[in-house]
């Protein structure tokens, strides 16, 4: 035997050496077998107490939805409270109530949905499916025995006593009507402060402002809709308005819509009607004027209990009306508990060329109001 066959020899032996230490290590530090009980949850194929949620990461939510528009379903839980769930994101979803369904067509069905991967078909009648991606808005039904009203209430209070005391509130509300077609929303805002002197007795209103809205949206596609029609009615007499009526129309379009952030805008033509306190001698206490407005509707989820908010709303006048109006309405919403949420908002109303009253002081272009509260959604 050669001395390179004596070294082959010597290097399979501790070859293999090597390799039984190597499986005895294996073995001696092997995983034992993971066990864990069945879960008692019992998810039924027909939802009888909640709809049913799947979303792509295999999360499964029960609870209710309210409704899909812009291709989003909003969804209400009582565990986490009320969440936009994107369509994208969603693998399928089940109701447990009668839902109406609208197609890009214009075309509805009703009945219990079932929404998969691909298509959508009604429980009643499985064999009939249609393509998912026609789906343009679903709502309940009248004959779901659900209200199709939901809203928004929120409110602040403040009280302060010593050589003077003030009182002032602010109340927002925000009601929408659920119909496959559209979106019908109405709103208010106001605002009130008064000051009172201690000594005297006298009391001073500071700021008395109400405003009230309400639109109808068409859903012409998923990302077009238009505004038929809108109306506002504004009462501000700190700005020489005694109350201010417009009405027109609007296209609108949804530019944003990623993750976590969506924006709208809309321009349209309108009219609008202007009462005022007073004028000076000479000019027209009521003043009729076409109008351009346009806008935006901004939306950014910075976690998922916190948003923040960004409305913008401007119409450009006659010089007789001010010429260019405008309004910002921002802040945040942090979810607090259940249908609680805590509400930081700030509102600015400016107008270029506010209307002098009739001893010719002009009321200042910019109010500014920033108000805390807390918001309860039903």
């Amino acid at each position: 035997m050669t001395m390179t066959s004596k070294k082959q020899e010597i290097c399979v032996a501790f070859c293999a050496i090597a390799i039984s230490f190597t499986c005895d290590a294996e073995s001696g530090t092997e995983s034992p077998e993971l066990t864990a009980p069945a879960w008692f949850v019992e998810i039924p194929s027909v939802p009888s107490k909640f709809d049913w949620l799947l979303v792509n990461k295999g999360e499964l939510l029960g609870g209710d939805i309210i409704a899909m528009y812009d291709e989003r379903v909003e969804f209400d839980s009582d565990e986490v409270g009320v969440h936009k769930v994107k369509m994208k994101d969603i693998k399928e979803l089940r109701t447990k109530d009668i839902m109406q369904l609208r197609f890009l067509d214009g075309s509805i069905i009703e009945g219990h949905i079932v929404i998969d991967e691909d298509s959508v078909y009604l429980m009643e009648l499985p064999s009939v499916t249609y393509p998912r991606e026609n789906i343009l808005s679903i709502t309940p039904s009248e004959k779901s025995g659900e209200s199709l009203w939901i809203g928004e209430i929120s409110a602040g209070l403040n009280f302060k006593s010593g050589n003077t005391e003030s009182f002032d509130y602010y109340a927002n509300l925000d009601l929408r009507y659920l119909i496959t077609t559209g979106r019908f929303t109405v709103s208010y805002r106001g605002v009130y402060e008064e000051v009172r002197e201690t000594a005297t007795g006298s009391t001073v209103t500071t700021e008395d402002n109400h405003r009230f809205t309400a639109k109808y949206d068409y859903f012409y596609s998923h990302k077009l809709y238009f505004t038929l029609p809108s109306y506002d009615l504004i009462i501000d007499k700190f700005r020489n308005i005694q109350h201010q009526t417009s009405l027109g129309v609007a296209v609108g379009y949804e530019v944003i819509d990623i993750k976590g952030m969506d924006l709208e805008v809309y321009a349209g033509p309108s009219a609008q009607h202007t009462e005022f306190v007073n004028v000076e001698p000479g000019e027209e206490n009521k003043v009729l004027s076409p109008a351009l407005a346009f806008g935006l509707d901004f939306e950014y989820d910075i976690t998922s209990d916190i948003e923040y908010f960004l409305i913008y709303d401007a119409k450009i006048v006659n010089e007789e009306s001010g010429q260019f109006i405008q309004r910002i309405e921002t802040g945040f919403d942090i979810e607090l508990i259940d249908d609680f949420d805590l509400e930081l908002i700030t509102v600015i109303d400016n107008t270029v060329n506010p209307i002098a009253d009739e001893d010719g002081v002009q009321p200042e272009s910019t109010d500014i109001v920033f108000t805390v509260g807390i918001e309860y959604e039903f």
